[in-house]
């Protein structure tokens, strides 16, 4: 920018950035469309990884992942809780892990954790038919989360990326969670079930804590969360804090 645009208010554009940077800004934007607008049957929690995995493989980045039992091995007892109704193949609950120069330790280290939620039925606290219809998006803080982090490798920033996804499928099954039931998380804390369709935050609580155990510079998450946001502040405007 030029030396007068510190008196500029105009906040700046996709037109004021550098050419290469406004494509990528494009390709994130597109990327999270795309994987918000596929049908469930057509993005499950393997699905989901697959995308993960091409997004890793553009930008030689390592991506892992820890899926269905394994999650209580490795002390993720609430994703696992959460998705274990899913059983059908593809749909296992999944922690997705992604690195991008993760040998750089010399760069500042940015997490971001995006709610992986593929559909979302509400659990055995069902939902009504008009508030389950668009539940293909719930996986919309992934699809965000996988997109900033394409467009920070695209950039080549000088930095670290670690990418997690806690991928589920909030079902209904013998299996499922019930309302009274206490989980204990990754962290330790226990947590009584009022609601099953309050699936997000629990998904998100062993997925969080994960990250914070590396003491990343920046963390950053992104959810559906609750739909009391969209009350209080509409369809254009998203929540932060």
């Amino acid at each position: 920018q030029n030396k007068s645009s510190k008196n500029n208010t105009k906040p700046p554009t996709l037109k004021s950035w550098p050419t290469d940077r406004t494509a990528a800004a494009i390709r994130a934007t597109y990327l999270a469309r795309d994987l918000i607008n596929h049908p469930a049957e057509d993005m499950t929690p393997f699905q989901l990884e697959s995308a993960a995995r091409a997004l890793g493989d553009r930008y030689a980045a390592r991506t892992e992942s820890i899926v269905g039992d394994a999650l209580l091995e490795t002390k993720f007892p609430m994703i696992h809780a959460v998705g274990r109704a899913a059983s059908s193949a593809g749909c296992e609950p999944k922690l997705i892990d992604l690195r991008y120069n993760s040998e750089r330790t010399e760069f500042p280290l940015v997490t971001i954790v995006g709610k992986g939620v593929c559909y979302d039925t509400g659990g055995l606290d069902i939902k009504p038919p008009a508030g389950m219809r668009n539940m293909k998006k719930d996986m919309g803080g992934a699809a965000t989360a996988m997109g900033l982090a394409g467009m920070i490798m695209e950039a080549n920033s000088p930095l670290r990326v670690r990418l997690l996804i806690p991928a589920v499928e909030n079902s209904i099954s013998g299996e499922a969670y019930r309302p009274g039931d206490i989980l204990q998380s990754r962290k330790g804390i226990t947590t009584e079930i009022e609601n099953t369709d309050a699936e997000g935050r629990l998904i998100l609580a062993d997925a969080l804590h994960y990250a914070c155990e590396e003491k990343p510079d920046l963390l950053i998450d992104f959810a559906t969360l609750t739909g009391a946001q969209r009350v209080a502040l509409g369809v254009e405007i998203p929540g932060s804090f």
